[in-house]
């Protein structure tokens, strides 16, 4: 578990970072098209929505046929990576992601003035790590969003689905490595999963479904005025600072 302090959204446009701000507007791809996405490995990700990832040592394939004279024959295949399974379940499936300014749950004790002031450095490193953006999240735009009111927002975002008749998901994305991992994801579990090479996006995403025909919707929040500020991007690992007091 963590505990998430910051929301950011990256924006290519100034417009669209606007529009955020003013109506709370979320426009969000489905799953498919995040799959299909080609020539911005940033942004797109074939390997969306895995329900099996296993390793070629553990697992075994036989490839059977019948020889001219009815014989049956059988042979190993050995497999040169990782066996990707995907389900197109979730193809339909709608997403809003943003980058998220979080700490694992964090617990120490202490029994001196000095063992506290270490263990807030070491909790204010902690922040400092994840409120800086890499090169690749830099990339992404040059305007940027920022929530500082995350529980009043992901409230926000919650209810302006329902009342859309959306159900809904949401969390941080966990990262697993793809020359370790081993092992399957159950349901909707498969879209918050991916490989570690995306863990520089620290993602947080919504997810939603409905009735309705599939392809992209925009869901609007309502206003952000008192939860969000906007910056631009390249602003923000100079000029934002989080950190807990050490008084």
């Amino acid at each position: 578990m963590a505990t998430i302090f910051l929301l950011i959204k990256v924006f290519d446009k100034e417009e669209y970072a606007d529009a955020f701000i003013q109506t709370g507007e979320m426009f969000c791809k489905t799953i498919g098209q995040f799959k299909r996405i080609e020539g911005d490995v940033a942004r797109g990700d074939k390997f969306e929505a895995l329900s099996d990832w296993h390793q070629p040592d553990r697992v075994s394939l036989t490839l059977s046929f019948k020889s001219p004279n009815g014989e049956e024959k059988s042979f190993p295949i050995g497999l040169a990576g990782p066996l990707a399974i995907q389900s197109n379940a979730h193809d339909h499936l709608n997403a809003f992601c943003m980058y998220a300014v979080s700490v694992p749950d964090f617990e120490g004790s202490y029994e001196t003035e000095e063992e506290r002031l270490h263990l807030v450095k070491k909790f204010n490193s902690m922040l400092k790590v994840s409120a800086t953006l890499g090169d690749e999240m830099l990339a992404l735009g040059e305007h940027a969003v920022l929530i500082y009111n995350v529980a009043e927002f992901i409230d926000r975002v919650i209810k302006a689905a329902k009342s859309e008749g959306y159900s809904s998901w949401k969390g941080l994305v966990e990262y697993f490595d793809p020359d370790i991992f081993h092992g399957s994801f159950e349901g909707v579990e498969s879209v918050f999963r991916k490989r570690s090479v995306y863990s520089y996006q620290r993602e947080f995403r919504f997810v939603f479904t409905s009735d309705r025909p599939d392809g992209e919707k925009t869901l609007h929040a309502g206003p952000l005025e008192g939860m969000a500020l906007k910056l631009k991007t390249g602003e923000i690992n100079g000029k934002l600072e989080l950190k807990l007091a050490e008084g």
